[in-house]
């Protein structure tokens, strides 16, 4: 099998030579890739003012962190990647890039590296929707809560837009719940889980969901996918939950499905714009809960991301197949 055959290779390194890396990084980040890959890398600090070598020792790949490109250097950028063979992004996302710029390039992300954090943080907002959190801590007596009680996960049917890693990292840990879950994906194939159903069609997913979470990448076919028509049809009093990118979401929409109950409580781990202006209504209606775009994180959440494109690196030096693969002309 030659290399060009292999899925996600691309050009590898001749044996004794350096690979260079193209970091589009924070400088601190690009520290700890230097400190982790040593002499088997010459790193380049792009956001830093370094530049790729007019005749670099071996293969180009590009590093990127999509969320430090807002106000960055986009010509050096942009530079810098398209000397690269190979383009790696540490998050899963890779919608805050020009992926037309990627054509004919190995495009890998880091999909899967932080899914069981998100799928962690994701229960706790279910519970806290449920479990009525914080306004029990808050209250002075039980008195409201004998008239109406706390809610419960059992038999509740939670509806998840995306079946990729975080959705079936969320699927596993609410096994046990008692819940049904639901899933709209792009693929329409069955679901890994057996207690997970596909189902064909957003209204039918929605039409379903007590709880429906959005755990899909931002595509054209997904930015503003929850518009006016989609609340229109939603089962009343849904709790949404947005821990993918605030996009996916029409602002606009969830504040009239919000205004006419339609939705019940939001919890945003993702915005558009993200952050809210201070005068936003969002900011200011007790039912939505917004959190800094944090679901990620965990006890070595970014060194996992290292770690898979260490893992990957070893990967494309060796021309086997790289994790993580990205689909240019589908977005991600």
């Amino acid at each position: 099998m030659s290399l060009t055959s292999i899925p996600g290779a691309s050009p590898r390194a001749r044996p004794g030579t350096s690979v260079v890396i193209a970091a589009v990084l924070p400088s601190p980040f690009v520290d700890q890739v230097r400190s982790r890959l040593g002499t088997e890398a010459h790193v380049v600090d792009v956001l830093g003012g370094e530049a790729v070598p007019a005749e670099p020792p071996g293969p180009v790949t590009a590093l990127v962190m999509p969320a430090v490109l807002r106000g960055a250097r986009p010509r050096a950028v942009l530079a810098a990647v398209d000397r690269a063979d190979w383009v790696h992004f540490l998050s899963t996302g890779v919608d805050g890039f020009p992926l037309d710029r990627l054509s004919g390039r190995a495009v890998t992300c880091g999909r899967g590296a932080n899914s069981p954090a998100i799928a962690e943080l994701t229960v706790s907002l279910l519970l806290a929707a449920e479990k009525r959190i914080p306004q029990i801590w808050e209250a002075e007596t039980n008195e409201p809560f004998l008239t109406e009680p706390l809610g419960t996960l059992v038999g509740r049917t939670v509806g998840l837009i995306g079946f990729g890693s975080i959705g079936q990292e969320l699927a596993r840990r609410l096994d046990g719940f008692g819940t049904r879950l639901l899933a709209l994906r792009r693929s329409g194939r069955p679901a890994e889980q057996p207690t997970v159903t596909v189902v064909r069609t957003l209204p039918e997913l929605v039409g379903e969901a007590d709880h429906l979470v959005v755990a899909a990448p931002l595509t054209p076919d997904t930015d503003r996918l929850l518009d006016d028509a989609a609340f229109a049809v939603t089962k009343p009093g849904l709790h949404l939950v947005n821990v993918a990118r605030g996009r996916i979401v029409d602002t606009d929409a969830l504040v009239r499905a919000l205004a006419a109950g339609t939705v019940s409580r939001a919890s945003l781990d993702v915005t558009d714009p993200e952050p809210l202006p201070a005068d936003h209504p969002l900011r200011h209606d007790a039912r939505v809960r917004i959190l800094p775009h944090l679901s990620w994180s965990a006890p070595g959440g970014l060194s996992r991301g290292f770690d898979l494109f260490a893992d990957n690196l070893q990967r494309w030096r060796a021309g086997r197949p790289l994790h993580g693969v990205v689909d240019v002309e589908a977005g991600y």
